[in-house]
């Protein structure tokens, strides 16, 4: 996916994960942002003694990322599996988007959830409230989201849910949909992570087409599946 660069200073008002015991105890708050740090949607893999594992594509199907830190993390706290976002810098003098070891200076929890199906005149009942699209990408099986939105603290609904009636299809269509949670809004960012596997996956599936309502109105956004096209071979003379 594309980084997460247009706000540095949105992204780092998400609630942090401490780093370690120690950071987190620490009372030096001074905390020097590099210039090349990087800030993208990952899936937390594993950690262990050594430290933990994320993954993550650039965008769309590119390659699967694999990224080292030394840095720990209880996994009763951060599942295996949980879409974060992370704030780091290459440290192995890879390129970024490339894997190796990584600086690791944050995770962000950000709306962890799965896409849902349902009928199209349920979802239309469902309140909502407009949002401010700062970016929508796919990243593999997942939409990323990051939006500025007016709410209190957390979304009473924020989900990506399927048309029922269109899950055959070969674009089935996708609503995004944000309910903030009470009346006394204050300008907020929004980042979510949404598995859309159990549609994207489908033989029938060419790609998908997200809804989802703006203060400019309606708008839309397709993503197609990657075409690839054989090479053949030069026929022998």
């Amino acid at each position: 996916m594309k980084k997460l660069t247009a706000n540095i200073l949105a992204v780092l008002t998400l609630c942090l994960l401490c780093l370690s015991q120690t950071a987190c105890s620490s009372s030096d708050n001074n905390v020097n942002i590099p210039s090349n740090m990087c800030f993208d949607f990952a899936t937390f893999v594993s950690s262990n003694e050594e430290g933990s594992v994320f993954t993550l594509r650039k965008s769309n199907d590119s390659e699967l990322v694999t990224l080292t830190s030394t840095v720990r993390y209880d996994t009763k706290v951060l599942k295996p599996g949980t879409r974060v976002i992370i704030q780091y810098v290459p440290a192995g003098g890879q390129k970024p988007y490339e894997s190796g070891p990584i600086t690791l200076f944050g995770v962000s929890k950000i709306t962890d959830d799965d896409v849902t199906t349902e009928a199209l005149n349920v979802i239309n009942s469902w309140p909502f409230d407009r949002v401010r699209m700062m970016s929508i990408t796919r990243s593999g099986e997942f939409i990323d989201v990051w939006a500025e939105v007016f709410m209190n603290r957390e979304p009473k609904r924020f989900v990506i849910v399927a048309d029922a009636a269109t899950v055959a299809n070969e674009y089935p269509d996708l609503y995004m949909v944000f309910q903030a949670d009470n009346s006394n809004h204050s300008a907020r960012q929004l980042y979510g992570s949404f598995d859309m596997s159990s549609i994207w996956n489908l033989t029938t599936c060419k790609g998908v087409t997200v809804h989802y309502s703006t203060n400019s109105g309606n708008e839309t956004v397709k993503f197609e599946k990657s075409t690839i096209i054989p090479i053949e071979p030069d026929p022998i003379d």
